[in-house]
């Protein structure tokens, strides 16, 4: 029982699948808050009567598992040949280092402290001495030295490959492995927008510790990063490279920054229980930013529609919609659509864009 009390702790304190909550809609409040303080979304439906349908599939949550283990069998083999052969590795790179946990697949790391203490002196050592270097690291654990998830924050990074060229200073690029299918210009947007989101996250969360460490002289971390997902049809990866994660980065940073002023804005002690009735409350009462994207994920998202709809904002027809809309409502489009008369220049603008005149 101590034994299984310990694993629950354990995966208590990785707040990665808080972090990629948030990460999915970062401007909406009720979703930071229910990240920061680890408030279900599920939960706070139930309390406005709604029936939560976006828990993750255990057939879905156990492919992901198996096709991640299958990655890093044989020191990484199947990974480190699709990295090599899109030029994300050298050819014929050498050393794996695996710091996954013995909870997620790992052989030889226990706790989360004995992971952040590895990561640390990994970072350290090839820092020092870049020749020793390890090509490919699995999950890299981070401490956000910043209050920006309560009780801590940590973040376990799928996979950084790592590069010298010339004996300069050691190249760490950050890697995201997802399992949906990879169908080049036909990949679900929404799915690659938010794997781009949660690398922006762990680059951001990366640059974050090397700072800590006082490493930015003897570290680069890449401005962009690889993305793996699945081949359709199949568990084999297929690999994005030189993800250009500037924005995301930006955008971690930005949204880094509420994260903080949220976790400092508690006013119990008694906040950091997350079935804290009050805090649920809080969440419910929060301002919401709907998108579509919180269809996938948010248990809140049809409170959050019907909203949109009663003060009949285009965001329910979809981002791409509301970017041309804006503002305008869509009852004011379709009248538009019928050849109503445009009251101002925008409009008239509208229309000339609807292809009406």
């Amino acid at each position: 029982m101590a034994e299984v009390d310990e694993v629950r702790q354990e995966a208590r304190r990785n707040t990665r699948a808080r972090f990629e909550q948030w990460a999915k809609n970062p401007v909406c409040d009720a979703n930071t808050l229910s990240a920061v303080h680890n408030v279900r979304l599920d939960v706070a439906a139930r309390e406005v009567g709604l029936s939560p349908s976006f828990g993750q599939s255990p057939f879905a949550i156990a492919r992901g598992n198996r096709f991640e283990a299958g990655l890093f069998v044989d020191d990484a083999a199947r990974l480190r040949h699709a990295l090599e052969a899109k030029g994300c590795l050298p050819p014929n790179s050498a050393g794996f280092l695996d710091l996954r946990l013995k909870m997620n697949g790992g052989q030889d790391v226990s706790s989360v402290d004995e992971s952040l203490r590895l990561t640390q002196e990994w970072l350290r050592r090839i820092a020092r001495e870049p020749g020793s270097a390890e090509s490919l690291v699995a999950a890299p654990m981070i401490r956000i030295p910043k209050g920006v998830i309560l009780p801590e924050a940590l973040l376990i990074i799928d996979a950084v490959t790592v590069t010298v060229a010339d004996a300069m200073h050691p190249r760490v690029t950050v890697g995201e492995i997802k399992v949906f299918p990879d169908r080049g210009g036909h990949t679900e947007p929404q799915q690659l927008a938010s794997a781009r989101a949660q690398a922006g996250v762990y680059r951001h969360a990366l640059e974050l510790a090397i700072q800590e460490l006082g490493l930015v002289h003897e570290l680069d971390v890449a401005t962009d990063g690889f993305l793996v997902f699945t081949w359709p049809g199949s568990n084999s990866p297929s690999v994005r490279p030189g993800e250009d994660l500037a924005y995301q980065v930006i955008r971690a940073e930005r949204g880094f920054q509420r994260l903080e002023e949220v976790a400092r804005s508690l006013v119990r002690t008694d906040d950091f229980a997350a079935d804290n009735p009050a805090l649920i409350q809080r969440v419910l009462d929060a301002d919401t930013s709907y998108s579509e994207a919180c269809l996938s994920f948010c248990d809140l998202a049809p409170r959050c529609h019907k909203q949109a709809m009663d003060v009949d904002d285009a965001i329910i027809l979809g981002t791409d919609v509301k970017r041309l809309l804006g503002e305008t409502p869509v009852s004011r489009a379709i009248d538009l659509l019928n050849g109503a008369a445009p009251l101002d220049d925008r409009e008239q603008d509208l229309q000339r864009q609807l292809g009406l005149i």
